[in-house]
């Protein structure tokens, strides 16, 4: 009776285990002949083992199923002696029994499980109760084995225990590839992040200096429109000057004329800031020095200090020292036909949208000052011009 008794507390105990085994979800059993196949391939790599049992016993038979295997075997006989194992180097399997002299081994097996390593833990009992089997699981066992210890059982149990260690290990392994790929996608990402806000920004440039084309384009249109039908020189002037002061704001402005040689006649002007008196002088001088040194002018003239005014007009700069300058000749088949002035006082500088705007306009006033000397050639007998020479004169003939 004993011997039957004992026999069913064993297979009590084993089915125990083996509900135990399959709630913690690991992988079906195979076959026999997989098992020993199992068991040959990964026994063979080498794990650290540390059986945690005040039983001598339990260390021989351990010692005896896995002798020939590659495994380093550590003993501990209470859960104090456990832990400093663990707290020198880390275990791959753990086998723990549940009743230790100095506390419950469930406790050991929470503590590993909550370090969320790859240590596998097997729990060991010799009184196998339904409860202790649901603390196993609750504690983070991956199996649960009743003693006294089946060999060739406790020889499966490891084998599986070394696969569930692989596959830890690899799946922490597969974590840590994937947190490097997220860290080097987060790199990408800010610096994808700084070239889109680097072309946004170019984007932008783009878009502010085609709205400033548009704008020259628009406002090179208008003074088209508003000279297109001129045919007399002095409204041509007169209305030249108008839009300039409106696109200026209030300034001095002249135009100045090619009379005979190198020099040159105002054809108009406006005074801003200038006295009556001081104006006349001024103008003088602007024809007789400034007019004839801008003549090859290529692109518009901006002048904002003195020291450029003064490398430019020499000496005679004394006139128009602290002012700023916009000037621009106004060209046809390499023929000077008109310098246009601007200037004023330092403190109302010229917008840089002026000069793009004299930039534009300054070909199409000399098209069509060159227009008006075709047409007073061919009808009008009031002008002496002569363009075939390489000179060009507004010369009234009274």
């Amino acid at each position: 009776m004993d011997s039957l008794y004992a026999a069913e507390r064993r297979d009590t105990a084993r089915t125990l285990g083996r509900q135990c085994h399959r709630e913690k979800v690991v992988p079906d059993q195979p076959s026999s002949d997989s098992r020993r196949k199992v068991r040959k391939r990964h026994l063979a790599r080498p794990l650290r083992v540390l059986l945690v049992d005040a039983e001598p016993k339990s260390y021989q038979v351990l010692a005896q199923c896995v002798g020939g295997q590659s495994m380093q075997l550590l003993h501990a006989d209470s859960l104090a002696a456990a832990r400093r194992h663990l707290a020198e180097s880390p275990v791959d399997l753990a086998l723990i029994e549940c009743d230790q002299p100095d506390g419950n081994g469930l406790d050991l097996a929470g503590e590993i499980s909550s370090q969320a390593g790859v240590t596998q833990t097997i729990m060991l009992t010799g009184r196998p109760e339904l409860d202790s089997a649901v603390g196993a699981i609750r504690a983070g066992a991956g199996d649960y084995l009743t003693k006294p210890i089946d060999a060739d059982e406790l020889l499966d149990r490891v084998g599986f225990a070394q696969l569930r260690h692989k596959a830890a290990c690899h799946q922490k392994q597969r974590v840590r590839r994937l947190r490097r790929v997220c860290r080097k996608l987060n790199h990408v990402r800010k610096d994808v992040g700084q070239q889109v806000d680097i072309l946004c920004k170019d984007l932008v440039t783009a878009y502010q200096e085609l709205a400033e084309q548009m704008n020259q384009v628009v406002q090179a249109s208008e003074f088209a429109d508003l000279i297109r039908q001129e045919l007399d020189l002095e409204e041509l002037l007169r209305k030249t000057l108008e839009f300039l002061l409106q696109k200026a704001g209030p300034t001095n402005a002249a135009i100045f004329l090619p009379s005979s040689g190198d020099e040159f006649s105002i054809g108009g002007y406006v005074n801003y800031d200038c006295t009556s008196d001081s104006a006349d002088i001024l103008i003088d001088h602007l024809a007789d020095v400034i007019a004839p040194r801008l003549v090859e002018l290529i692109d518009p003239l901006h002048l904002v200090n003195n020291d450029d005014l003064e490398q430019w007009v020499g000496d005679d700069s004394s006139y128009l020292m602290d002012c700023h300058i916009v000037a621009f000749a106004c060209r046809q088949d390499e023929q000077t036909l008109a310098i246009v002035m601007l200037f004023r006082d330092a403190s109302e500088p010229y917008d840089p949208a002026l000069i793009k705007l004299c930039d534009a306009i300054s070909p199409m006033l000399g098209d069509y000052l060159a227009r008006l000397i075709r047409i007073h050639h061919r009808h009008i007998n009031d002008f002496d011009i002569d363009i075939d020479d390489g000179e060009t004169t507004w010369d009234s003939v009274a």
